[in-house]
Parts: structure tokens; C-alpha cells; sequence
């Protein structure tokens, strides 16, 4: 009566970190976006720092991917956040 799910319906999302541990990529987009709500609307972090804030908290990402995070959360680049 629901229909048919795909598979991926069912399982969550997760990323590896070096210690082998897994963590699912909903914490890892909920520190990404507290991050960039603390920022300086004046000086709104790149993507590149952003990785960097990430590794701080031992989130080893890929610049791509956490711009990849950053659209699905609908936050707009940098350049885009910056208050004049």
C-alpha cells in the first residue's frame, strides 16, 4: 500500500574516519553548519577552510565533498554569504 522503496531508502549515509570509525554524514553536515553559522558574516569561510575547521574536529573531508554537504544543506558559497 506504501509503494516500493529503493534500498538506499533504508540505510543512512556514513564517511570512515582514519580510526576506522564510522560516522554517519548527518553529524558531519550538523558540525559543517554550526561551523558556518558562527562564522563572520563579514568573513564568511571558504570551502577550504571549512575542510580544515572539519580536520580540527577529525572530519577528514575532501574540499569537494563538503562543498557537496554545503548545497544539500542549501547554504550558498562564501562569496555568497558575505555581508557588506
Amino acid at each position: 500500500p506504501y509503494g516500493v522503496f529503493e534500498l538506499k531508502y533504508f540505510l543512512s549515509e556514513s564517511i570512515t574516519l582514519e580510526g576506522g570509525e564510522n560516522v554517519a554524514t548527518f553529524n558531519v553536515k550538523r558540525c559543517l553548519e554550526k561551523i558556518i553559522l558562527g562564522e563572520d558574516k563579514d568573513n564568511p569561510f571558504n570551502d577550504d577552510t571549512l575542510v580544515s575547521k572539519l580536520a580540527d574536529q577529525n572530519y577528514k573531508l575532501a574540499r569537494r565533498t563538503v562543498a557537496k554537504y554545503r548545497d544539500q544543506l542549501k547554504i550558498l558559497s562564501s562569496h555568497l554569504r558575505r555581508k557588506y
